[in-house]
């Protein structure tokens, strides 16, 4: 009679053991998700902002060459006012 109650204890304890395993195989599943979506979250954010340093980039870089232009401009206006000066002064 005590293999019997030992067994009978034995096969209680066995499906306690394997409830708890399912429920930790449960929650190690949720885990995982709850990983899944924290990753692909912060990889759209990352994606997102490399996306807008790409467009700061790109609109300093056409600021720069329109800096170039306009100095470039005023350099050469600059430059022509002393000639156009001495040409005036010479007629006189």
């Amino acid at each position: 009679m005590s293999d019997e109650g030992e067994s009978n204890g034995w096969r209680e304890y066995q499906k306690l053991v394997l409830s708890e395993l399912r429920r930790l195989d449960s929650n190690v599943e949720k885990l995982g998700d709850r990983v899944d979506r924290a990753v692909k979250h912060e990889r759209a954010n990352r994606q997102m902002a490399e996306a807008a340093l790409v467009a700061d980039t790109q609109r300093l870089s056409l600021e720069v060459h329109a800096l170039k232009i306009k100095c470039g401009v005023y350099a050469t206006i600059g430059a022509s006012i002393p000639v156009i000066a001495a040409l005036v002064l010479k007629q006189l």
